[in-house]
């Protein structure tokens, strides 16, 4: 449980709240919102942010994308292409 309890959604569409929640099957770790706040995790796991289903207002996790890393991996792949090209002139 975390500082101040366990972590809790509040989804925009249905004016709810969603739980998280983990199953752990072998080496894989299944994450879920549940209407009920046992065991819930307290909270959310590192490099995931909660985003709301349009249609059906309920929350899933998503992998956070971007961010300093991932923008600098880009910036260099975008200059050893251009070191190839050179080269190849």
């Amino acid at each position: 449980m975390g500082l101040f309890g366990p972590f809790v959604y509040k989804s925009k569409k249905k004016n709810k709240n969603f739980w998280l929640h983990v199953k752990i099957r072998g080496k894989t770790r299944l994450y879920y919102f549940s209407n009920n706040p046992k065991d819930a995790l307290g909270s959310l796991p590192r490099g995931f942010e909660v985003m709301e289903d349009s249609k059906s207002g309920l929350p899933f996790l998503k992998k956070k994308t971007g961010g300093f890393f991932g923008k600098a991996k880009v910036k260099k792949d975008k200059e050893t292409q251009e070191i190839k090209e050179v080269s190849k002139k």
